[in-house]
């Protein structure tokens, strides 16, 4: 209950912030803007469109970046973050006026001026690739897993699959929490597009990333060509073995998709499942602004 109340009150303000961008100017005349993170909402998957997001505003726009100590330390456990010339907290003290702007998964063109002053922070989750997809290159440079974290996957693959026979497909299932306030794709979903990949490329190993590994290995498991992470593995752990899989199968939430989007095979298939989650929270989710050009859906989902 609580996480629905949570849900609707983030899409209430979302539409707020629209209605007031659209009937409002909220640019002055001077040069200089400034983007600024300071929320740290959800799970690694949120938090990584959040700070894509400001970054690739900041790069689009010549902005100077804030964000906050406590979200670059807790990404720079799991990535290379590299950032330079970010706003110190002094500077950010420093401004006069601030507008904060709510957004799940909407789209806003307009949300900023390059000819225009102005500071803008980012609340809410931010889930819409156009906002940093045109600056790919940086925001994949400044999300390097770790070479510890790199070295300890690649030992698991390299017991486990013969790169000379099998192709690889990462495979994420989210459970969890949205059993209870979201939604999971079915395991038909799943199967059928195990289909599309064995059809395709015969010899398949499938690996299984989860938050319910007991589950998968229970529905999937039995199988010889499938694979589910060692329970020690954490969610860094997980999402490095879907990057550097040959090809990609989503379901509901974004901890696949990042998997899916630092792809180390830029020539990867990614299937998708396209079914909305049917909740306030993604009434107005535009299936283009969440999904790359490049993902594919599998038309046949239940």
């Amino acid at each position: 209950m609580i996480m629905l109340f949570y849900l609707l009150n983030i899409h209430s303000k979302s539409l707020y912030t629209l209605h007031l961008l659209k009937n409002k100017t909220i640019f002055n005349d001077s040069k200089e803007c400034h983007i600024i993170l300071r929320e740290r909402s959800g799970r690694l998957g949120n938090r990584l469109f959040m700070f894509a997001s400001a970054y690739g505003l900041s790069l689009k726009y010549s902005c100077q970046l804030y964000i906050d100590r406590n979200i670059i330390d807790e990404l720079q456990q799991t990535f290379k973050i590299n950032l330079t010339n970010l706003l110190s907290k002094s500077q950010l003290n420093n401004l006069t006026s601030i507008t904060k702007i709510q957004n799940h998964c909407l789209y806003i063109p307009d949300v900023l001026h390059s000819n225009n002053s102005y500071s803008i922070e980012l609340l809410g989750f931010w889930q819409v690739h156009k906002y940093f997809i045109d600056h790919m290159e940086q925001i994949r440079e400044q999300l390097r897993f770790k070479q510890s974290i790199l070295d300890r996957v690649k030992n698991f693959l390299d017991k486990n699959i013969n790169k000379n026979v099998s192709t690889s497909v990462g495979i994420h299932i989210r459970r969890g929490d949205f059993l209870r306030v979201r939604r999971v794709s079915s395991n038909k979903y799943i199967f059928n597009a195990m289909s599309h990949f064995l059809i395709k490329y015969h010899s398949v190993i499938f690996i299984i990333v989860s938050d319910d590994k007991e589950y998968c290995r229970k529905i999937f498991g039995q199988k010889n060509n499938v694979l589910v992470t060692p329970d020690s593995f954490s969610a860094a752990d997980d999402l490095a073995t879907l990057t550097l899989c040959e090809h990609t199968i989503l379901t509901a939430g974004t901890f696949g998709w990042w998997g899916a989007f630092l792809l180390h095979n830029r020539l990867g298939d990614v299937i998708t499942d396209s079914k909305s989650d049917h909740t306030p929270l993604d009434a107005n989710c535009q299936q283009d602004d969440y999904f790359p050009p490049w993902f594919s859906f599998l038309n046949n989902t239940n």
